[in-house]
C-alpha cells in the first residue's frame, strides 16, 4: 500500500434544502484514503454514509449541495468542476457500486450493453472490442457462461449475479478508487462472502483504493485497513481496524460491536439477549443539544448535553474520538469497573 493520499475530504458539509430550511446531512467531515487502501465508513441508516459517497461523485439529488469544505482527488479539487468534467472522472477514475443491485441496472437493456456503454465512453473503443471486454469482465467476477449472461436482461439474473454485474461495470475502466455502497446488503451470507473476496482479489490485482460503506462491523473486520464511524452526519471515531476493535473509545462504536451476534459471548455475559442500542438515529432537522448520541448512550451525563464534543486524539494520534467522557470510560474499563 502506498503512502500517497488519493482522496482527501476536508471539513466537507453537505446540505439539503427542505421546507423547514437547510438541513446538514453531513457535517464537517474529514477523511483520507491512501492508494491501495480500504477505508470503511460505518454507521446506522441515516448516519450520512451514502450522502458522503454521493457528495464525492457529485450525484446528489435535487436540493442537495456541498456547502463548504474540500474534496481533493489525486491532488485535484473536485468541487467546482462542471458536469462534463465530472463525467470524465465518474466511471473512469472513480467508480461506484450502488446500494441496490435489483434496481441499479436498467431493466430494458442487456447487461452486456450496460457494461459496454462505459467502456466505449471512457476508453474510446469500438463496440465489438468493448463487448469482448465486457464478457471478459463478467468472467473475471465469477459469472458462469459469461457470453450468454452478457446477452441477458437483468431480470433473468439472480441477485448475486446482478451484484457481480454491478462490480464488473464499476471495474470496466480499472478505476483508481472504487466506492462500494453497502454492496452486500441484499445478498445472503454465502454470496456476501464471495462478493467480499472478489473485491479483495480485484483490489490486489489492479491496485485500486476502496471506500467501503456499510452498517455491518462484521464486514468491516474482514475488509478494512482503517475505519470511520459516523453518527448523525458526523465522524465520531476513526482509527485503524485493529485499534478500533481492540479498544473502541466512543460508546456508539462499542454499542455497534455489542449488537453483533458472537458465539458464546452471551453465555459469558450471563445473558440471553443482545445488548441493542435503544432508540433511533435522530433526524437531522432535530438534533439534540450537546453530543448527538447522548439520548441513546448509557454512559451519558449532564455534561454530555451542554456542548458538542470535537474529534480529539486518544491513545495514538491516528485514533480520534468525539466523546467528552472517553478518558474516564477508558480508565473505568481498564480497572474493570462499571462506568
Amino acid at each position: 500500500m502506498s503512502n500517497k493520499t488519493l482522496l482527501e475530504l476536508s471539513n466537507m458539509t453537505t446540505v439539503f434544502d427542505t421546507d423547514n430550511g437547510p438541513v446538514r446531512a453531513v457535517d464537517n467531515l474529514s477523511l483520507t484514503i491512501k492508494r491501495g487502501e480500504t477505508l470503511a465508513v460505518v454507521g446506522e441508516s441515516g448516519s450520512g454514509k451514502s450522502v458522503t459517497s454521493l457528495s464525492i461523485m457529485q450525484l446528489l439529488a435535487e436540493g442537495g449541495r456541498v456547502e463548504s469544505g474540500s474534496i481533493r482527488f489525486d491532488g485535484e479539487e473536485l468541487l467546482g468542476k462542471s458536469d462534463n468534467q465530472m463525467r470524465r472522472i465518474r466511471g473512469n477514475r472513480i467508480a461506484m457500486i450502488f446500494q441496490e443491485p435489483m434496481t441499479s441496472l436498467n431493466p430494458v437493456y442487456k447487461v452486456g450493453d450496460q457494461i459496454v456503454e462505459a467502456i466505449v465512453l471512457h476508453q474510446n473503443k469500438g463496440r465489438t472490442q468493448a463487448w469482448k471486454q465486457a464478457v471478459e469482465l463478467l468472467e473475471l467476477v465469477g459469472i458462469p457462461d459469461p457470453g450468454a449472461r452478457a446477452d441477458a436482461y437483468p431480470h433473468e439474473l439472480s441477485g448475486g449475479m446482478r451484484q457481480r454485474v454491478m462490480i464488473a461495470m464499476a471495474l470496466s475502466c480499472r478505476p483508481e478508487l472504487l466506492i462500494a455502497d453497502e454492496p452486500t446488503t441484499a445478498l445472503d451470507v454465502t454470496i456476501q462472502a464471495q462478493i467480499l473476496e472478489l473485491i479483495r482479489d480485484l483490489q490486489k490485482e489492479i491496485g485500486m483504493s476502496v471506500l467501503f460503506i456499510t452498517h455491518d462491523l462484521g464486514v468491516v473486520a474482514e475488509v478494512a485497513d482503517r475505519v470511520v464511524v459516523m453518527y448523525a452526519g458526523r465522524a465520531v471515531e476513526t482509527a485503524d481496524v485493529f485499534s478500533l476493535f481492540e479498544s473502541p473509545r466512543m460508546p456508539y462504536t462499542k454499542g455497534l460491536m455489542d449488537s453483533i451476534p458472537e458465539l458464546g459471548r452471551l453465555a459469558q455475559q450471563g445473558s440471553t439477549r443482545l445488548r441493542a442500542i435503544p432508540g433511533n438515529v435522530p433526524s437531522p432537522t432535530a438534533l439534540p443539544p450537546g453530543c448527538a448520541f447522548h439520548p441513546r448512550c448509557r454512559f451519558a451525563r449532564d455534561i454530555c448535553t451542554q456542548s458538542r464534543p470535537e474529534l480529539e486524539p486518544t491513545d495514538t494520534a491516528d485514533h480520534l474520538v468525539r466523546c467528552i467522557r472517553w478518558r474516564e470510560l477508558a480508565l473505568a474499563q481498564a480497572a474493570g469497573e462499571q462506568a
